[in-house]
């Protein structure tokens, strides 16, 4: 039987330390590898921790835990490329329960929404996403991303 979760509220949170054992979960996770990166190899906690501090240390990007009702449920990242003149922004729900739900457009809403606040005379946020995430483009569309190539 399905599981029904009713969402009341949704935030984003400064990434910390004590979110990394999150992320080696989610990493790990090959179903959302499928839909994220293609990456089918298993991250140890220590490789998930380097990458993560580096992450914290990343004075180009800001790093977001996405929370729904205090619970944490993804990320979201949003960056500046190195020699490029655009932001770029990924986001992952991790915690499936929260698939389908519309968690994933909110969120991506709330941080275009950041980072016009924050960067209002940069321009423009680009994004990757796997021809076969379907989810995932329907929500981008829905926020306003057009397909570029």
């Amino acid at each position: 039987m399905p599981t029904t979760v009713k969402i009341r509220k949704i935030s984003l949170i400064k990434l910390r330390r004590k979110h990394f054992p999150l992320f080696y979960k989610w990493w790990n996770d090959p179903a959302l590898g499928r839909l994220t990166s293609g990456v089918k190899e298993k991250m140890t906690e220590t490789k998930v921790a380097e990458v993560l501090e580096k992450h914290l240390l990343n004075k180009r990007g800001k790093d977001f835990i996405i929370t729904v009702d205090q619970k944490p449920a993804g990320h979201v990242l949003i960056q500046k490329k190195k020699r490029k003149k655009y932001f770029e922004i990924y986001i992952a729900i991790g915690e499936k329960s929260y698939w389908n739900k519309g968690v994933g457009t909110l969120s991506m809403r709330r941080a275009c929404s950041w980072f016009f606040r924050h960067y209002p005379n940069e321009g423009a946020i680009e994004l990757e996403v796997l021809v076969g995430n379907s989810r995932a483009i329907r929500c981008y569309e829905k926020i306003g991303f057009e397909k570029i190539r």
